[in-house]
Order: structure tokens, then sequence, then C-alpha cells
């Protein structure tokens, strides 16, 4: 699968890796890739390096929307001076079969556009098989290309599935399949998918929407106090402030425990909606005592907790 040895270089502008293309403006065709001319011009001049591209965000780009949308269906033949070439379908965002009889040195591979942490980015030819080279020749059936874990390439009687890896974290799509080898030798697309604009509008991270990631509840003593020290046989007041700092609604046990013996002295239910705070009190009436104690007072609400040592006066 990475057998090439022409330059592809698939985007203008600043990267994902902060790399800013000197030839920002080169025209760009449809997918956001260079036109074919200037990619053979390259080609000659450049060596042998390959190279994953990223481009500006097209999702809001009606123009270039329009052409992408048009790009490759006009004559999904591929073929020259009327052959009869692969039939090319894109059954959903991320798959795009094509199905026909291949010769060696006959070629199948995919481009892909692609959000990263809400950035824009794309592949161009990074993916795909050189019939005779990668895979056996001559083959009838089906070239599947399939968004999956990692880079690979599967062979079957009558079809072959070749695993794109997922170049975006918010999600990839295959933008574009090239089936003709001069095409291929200079980095063209021979059938644009028709809706990839739609499908790269269903992954943008970038565009307003909500994209928070809801979590559970999660109660936090934010506060504890008391009004220790006190003398024994007075009434021992607690006051805890508690927020659920989760994304839902949550309800928890509070629990007054006092004493090293943790001896549990008092128990009530709280609820509260996300991001709520409430403030509890409660308390104990202290022992009458000779002499002076100090123990910690413990407030527990789910798995949040806090403590306070309280010193309590004795009678003598």
């Amino acid at each position: 699968m990475n057998r090439r040895t022409f330059v592809i270089v698939s985007g203008l502008g600043l990267g994902l890796a902060g790399c800013l293309n000197p030839r920002a403006d080169t025209p760009t065709d449809s997918n956001g890739l260079r036109s074919d001319p200037d990619l053979a011009a390259e080609n000659a001049t450049d060596g042998g390096t390959e190279e994953t591209g990223r481009n500006g965000d097209p999702s809001t780009d009606t123009e270039a929307e329009t052409e992408t949308e048009t790009a490759g269906t006009g004559d999904d033949s591929g073929g020259e001076s009327g052959d009869a070439g692969p039939a090319v379908t894109f059954p959903s965002c991320t798959r795009a079969e094509v199905t026909g009889t291949f010769a060696a040195d006959d070629v199948a591979f995919a481009s892909t556009d692609f959000y990263e942490d809400g950035l824009y980015g794309n592949t161009m030819l990074e993916d795909g098989i050189v019939f005779g080279e990668d895979v056996a020749a001559p083959f009838s059936g089906t070239v599947a290309f399939e968004i999956g874990e990692t880079a690979a390439v599967r062979e079957a009687a009558d079809e072959i599935v070749v695993e794109l890896p997922p170049y975006g974290s918010d999600g990839t799509v295959i933008s574009s399949v090239t089936t003709e080898r001069e095409a291929y030798l200079t980095g063209g697309v021979t059938h644009g998918n028709p809706h990839a604009r739609e499908c790269l509008r269903e992954i943008d991270a970038g565009d307003g929407g909500d994209t928070a990631v809801e979590t559970s509840a999660a109660f936090e003593i934010v506060r504890l106090e008391t009004n220790a020290p006190i003398d024994a046989g007075d009434v021992l007041d607690v006051s805890a402030t508690i927020e659920n700092t989760g994304g839902t609604d949550g309800t928890h046990d509070l629990a007054l425990i006092v004493g090293h013996s943790s001896e549990r002295v008092d128990r009530r239910t709280v609820s509260l909606a996300a991001g709520e705070r409430t403030t509890i009190t409660t308390g104990y009436e202290t022992p009458r005592v000779d002499a002076d104690q100090e123990f910690p007072v413990r407030i527990e609400a789910g798995d949040a907790a806090a403590e306070r040592s309280v010193l309590v006066h004795g009678t003598d």
C-alpha cells in the first residue's frame, strides 16, 4: 500500500501539525486537492516523499460544496476512449466500493476528509492498492474501502477490503476514489463522494453544537463548619455546604459521624440538580464530661467526605 514514489501534497495553509504550506495560492479542485497539472509539475520537481495534508475547513464554503457534490458523478466509468471502467459507489460516509475487472498495474486508492479536535484535515491517495504489486492480478470483484481501526488489506475470492485508519479524532469521511492510473500518478481524483459535505457536517466539532460530554452526578463538600468550642452538654452544630459537580441530577445519603470510634449520630437524604449547591445544618447534644475532650466530626455524602476536629470543654 505504500509503494508510490511520486509526491502527493494534499493540503494548503496551516495544518494540524502547524506547518505552513508555502504554495498556499495553488488552485485546488472540488475536494480541496490541487488540480492535476499543478500536481504533475510538482511531482516532476519535488522528489519521492509522500505527505498527508490539511486544508481549510470546507463545511461553510457554499461554492466548494456545490463543486464537491457534482465532482466525479457525471461519468463513473473511469475508462478512456469509451472503454467501460469499474463502477464506483459510496454506500455510506465511511465506505466506498469499486466493482469491476482489474489487470496488473491497475489501481484503486481512496482519499479522506476528517476533523481532528475541531480542525479540518484531509489525506490524498494515502490508502489503496496497485494490482499485481499489493494484491494479485487479474482480479474480478469488488474493492471495498472502509474506515476501520488501522491501515490493512484483506483479500478474498471476490472482494478485497482496504481498511483506512481513523485519521480524525472527531470522525473521518471517505471523500473520493481514484481508479485511473494516470490520475493516480498525478494525484488526481476520478470519483468524488457526492455526499462528502453532508458527511462532514455530521462530524463537524466546530459547528457551535453542544459537544459537552454528560457526566454522572458527583457530590462535593465545599465547606464544613461547626460552633466549637462548646461546653459539655451543649449542642454541637455542624454546617455542610454540598455541591453537585456532575452533569446529571443525583441523590445521596448525608451522614454525620463523630468521635474516634466513628459513631453515626445523624443521617438524611440530599437531592441536588446538576450544578446545584445547598447548605445542610445538623448536629447532636454532647454528653456531660468532666475533662476537656477533642475529637473529629465528619460529614459523608456519597463518595465525598470532609472532617474537622472540635473541642468540648469539661464541666470541671
